[in-house]
C-alpha cells in the first residue's frame, strides 16, 4: 500500500468484509473524553488484520480489539 493514494487505498477497502472481530473491554468507559487508535498489521492481497485500542482520558487503556477483514 506504501506509494498508493488514498483514493487508490479508498477503492480497495470500499467492499470490505469482515472475517473475525474480536473486543476485549477491560474496564469501564469512564471519562469526559476518549482517544481511539487502530494500526493495520497485516494487509495482503486477500486479507487484512488490525489491532484497536481506546484510552480514557487519563490515559487507561479501557478496551483492546482486533479484526480481520476480506479485502480482495
Amino acid at each position: 500500500m506504501e506509494g498508493q493514494s488514498f483514493e487508490e487505498i479508498s477503492q480497495r477497502f470500499a467492499k470490505i468484509g469482515t472475517i473475525d472481530l474480536r473486543v476485549d473491554f477491560l474496564r469501564p468507559g469512564l471519562g469526559k473524553y476518549f482517544i481511539a487508535t487502530g494500526t493495520t498489521l497485516r494487509t495482503g492481497n486477500k486479507v487484512s488484520v488490525t489491532r484497536m485500542e481506546l484510552h480514557d482520558d487519563k490515559g487507561t487503556l479501557i478496551a483492546v480489539g482486533t479484526g480481520s477483514y476480506l479485502v480482495g
